[in-house]
């Protein structure tokens, strides 16, 4: 026996009276079947209800065959007659968000001829797939027709067609997946086309439709908007980030923009006065390294714990100082890290064209004194170790080879 389908005929009504016709166990809870219901299946890219069947929650509901599957997680009796009460919250959102998809998805094919290819109703955004490239001016244009749409408040209406008075109507789009008599959604003077969804009775009760990002998608566009409730928590939250940002940056919400740029301007700036510093730094460190470094056989290994550089800040400080004749330099710095990643130690080794030493040795040496990885040539190597406690220490076991 199929399931009588009162939201069909009535997408406001919120509750009712129903006989449980089958229950049995399934996954984590139960599956209900009743001989009438006034909860949506999830269906034609529109999300399904909830509410509670005798008291029992029901999280989702989905169709089998004619009958609908209630999910819940308590049994309920066969044969008893329960109290089905609807999320109403949770069924307007729903509507509101497949009725301005309706209502946008005519606005992109009435002004610029981009077909609805595909719909996807989330749990924080909606989307509708178009099967061409739109702009943004193109967007904003289609948002103000659906907008208008809603603002004039029109009836929404439904019915059962033949496919004979199918093919004579213009539909925005047509589909050929089923047979037999179609539901046809219509918006007065707007949008018109076969669907199973639940809807509003007049467009004013979507509130609004916002477009909140395009991206290129499969040679078309994916279109992101929000309808209702969900529009207005969006402007509350972007609204609270764009005060805090123009608070932060003190300028005005419309000039957060401008001002971002400014700082981002302000601190290249910055970088670039850092860096120069940075190299100057480095450039006397490297000759106060090279000075103080002991020859050794007419060569000098210089061996250098830097605890507070980083990697382009350590591989700068080895290239200033094997640009020195007959020079070798091992660089020893940290990478902390956190929780059970303790972090690691790194070292780099490079020579003069000039130095006979052999930095592959060295880096293999380095691998055995920090349990570490890592190779390279006898020209330059570079590796990786644990990050011991006392790793500046344990360098000194290099030292005294060299």
């Amino acid at each position: 026996m199929e399931t009588q389908k009162l939201y069909e005929t009535d997408s406001h009504l919120r509750q009712c009276r129903a006989k449980v016709l089958d229950c049995f166990a399934a996954g984590d809870g139960f599956r209900v079947v009743l001989d009438r219901t006034v909860f949506f299946p999830e269906g034609g890219g529109q999300l399904s209800d909830g509410g509670t069947i005798g008291g029992a929650e029901v999280t989702e509901t989905h169709e089998k065959e004619g009958r609908i599957l209630h999910f819940t997680r308590e049994p309920l009796p066969v044969g008893a007659e329960v109290e089905c009460l609807l999320d109403w919250p949770r069924r307007l959102d729903h509507m509101q968000q497949h009725t301005g998809e309706h209502i946008l998805s005519w606005a992109f094919w009435k002004l610029f001829g981009a077909q609805n290819v595909g719909f996807h109703m989330g749990a924080e955004l909606v989307t509708i797939d178009l099967d061409r490239e739109v702009t943004r001016e193109e967007a904003e244009a289609a948002e103000e027709l659906a907008n208008d749409q809603v603002f004039q408040d029109l009836p929404v209406r439904w019915r059962i067609v033949s496919p004979e008075e199918l093919d004579a109507l213009p539909l925005r789009k047509k589909t050929e997946k089923f047979t037999g008599d179609l539901r046809l959604v219509e918006v007065e003077g707007g949008d018109l086309c076969t669907c199973c969804g639940t809807h509003v009775e007049r467009t004013g009760e979507v509130g609004l439709i916002k477009v909140t990002r395009l991206e290129r998608n499969k040679g078309g566009t994916r279109v992101e908007f929000l309808c209702g409730a969900r529009a207005l928590r969006d402007y509350r939250l972007k609204n609270r980030v764009a005060q805090e940002a123009g608070a932060a940056l003190s300028v005005k919400e419309g000039e957060v923009p401008q001002g971002i740029r400014r700082l981002k301007g302000e601190i290249a700036g910055l970088g670039a006065a850092l860096r120069e510093r940075s190299r100057l730094l480095t450039d006397i460190y490297a000759r106060e390294l090279l000075a103080s470094a002991q020859e050794k056989n007419g060569e000098r290994v210089i061996l250098t714990c830097q605890p507070d550089l980083d990697a382009k800040e350590a591989r700068l400080l080895l290239n200033r100082l094997i640009e020195a004749p007959r020079t070798a330099a091992v660089i020893l710095y940290p990478v902390p890290g956190e929780g059970e990643n303790a972090g690691r130690i790194c070292y780099l080794l490079g020579r003069s064209p000039d130095s006979t030493a052999d930095c592959k040795y060295l880096c293999d040496l380095l691998n055995g004194l920090y349990n570490g990885k890592g190779g390279g040539k006898p020209a330059f190597a570079q590796g990786s170790g644990r990050l011991l406690p006392d790793w500046q220490e344990t360098a000194g076991g290099l030292e005294k080879i060299l």
